[in-house]
């Protein structure tokens, strides 16, 4: 995933240890204690280093998948679905609530519109090229904006929301997409940072749009802080 992106370039924020977390396949071996998988399951979830023929990992980071997934479709999940799940459950949004996904072509962005359209949320996305426009068109997204250029992003959100506003950002750009993604949710609305350049802090945040409510998703975090929360979560994703 873009994880592994940005690990390879020496472009992520701190430690991001060897390449390779979002796996699938099949169960070696489990320990002592584990009941929810076994032997021989596929299965899907968070590894370490999981760019090779064996790894192991937390069994609370796995889940058990069936076979209307393959091991390709389901490696692509554990970390897009859980970012979203994770925004979502800070954003809580209604059914008719707005919400703008950048880079809405991106597996956050796809996940979060298949996630949104499940809550009845009126969904705005933005794309780079012109063939991820296309695609989003595919999916029934009839206007999108801009993720390339700032001022085309906030002149055209004008243009499509007019005086509306929007329950939920997510976000994973920088420079003026941040600020305008402020300038375009209601008061007490949300916006969920999963980007990893030039985030705001807590206090910019509350100089400039104190009226919207702000959340840092970092995942690599999560999983490590709040294991059985990941178990959970990967458990819900896998019954769906």
């Amino acid at each position: 995933n873009f994880r592994d992106v940005l690990n390879v370039l020496g472009a992520y924020p701190g430690d991001p240890g060897p390449p390779g977390g979002d796996c699938a396949a099949h169960v070696a071996a489990t320990g002592g204690g584990v009941g929810h998988l076994s032997v021989g399951d596929a299965a899907l979830g968070h590894g370490f280093a999981a760019l090779a023929s064996l790894s192991r990992t937390d069994a609370r980071f796995m889940a058990a998948i069936d076979a209307s997934l393959s091991f390709e479709e389901a490696s692509t999940l554990p970390t897009t679905w859980a970012t979203v799940h994770l925004s979502l459950l800070a954003a809580r949004p209604r059914s008719g609530d707005g919400a703008l996904l950048h880079a809405g072509a991106g597996g956050v962005g796809l996940a979060a519109l298949e996630y949104g359209r499940l809550l009845g949320s009126r969904i705005v996305a933005n794309a780079g090229r012109p063939f991820k426009h296309a695609y989003l068109r595919r999916l029934g997204l009839a206007r999108m904006l801009s993720s390339r250029d700032g001022a085309a992003f906030a002149l055209g959100a004008a243009r499509l929301l007019g005086a509306r506003r929007l329950r939920l950002a997510l976000n994973s750009l920088s420079a003026d997409f941040i600020a305008c993604s402020f300038a375009l949710l209601r008061q007490g609305g949300w916006l969920c940072e999963i980007g990893k350049r030039s985030v705001w802090s807590l206090e910019l945040q509350g100089e400039a749009a104190p009226a919207s409510r702000y959340v840092a998703v970092a995942l690599d975090a999560t999983i490590g802080q709040a294991p059985e929360w990941m178990r959970g979560a990967l458990g819900l994703l896998s019954s769906r």
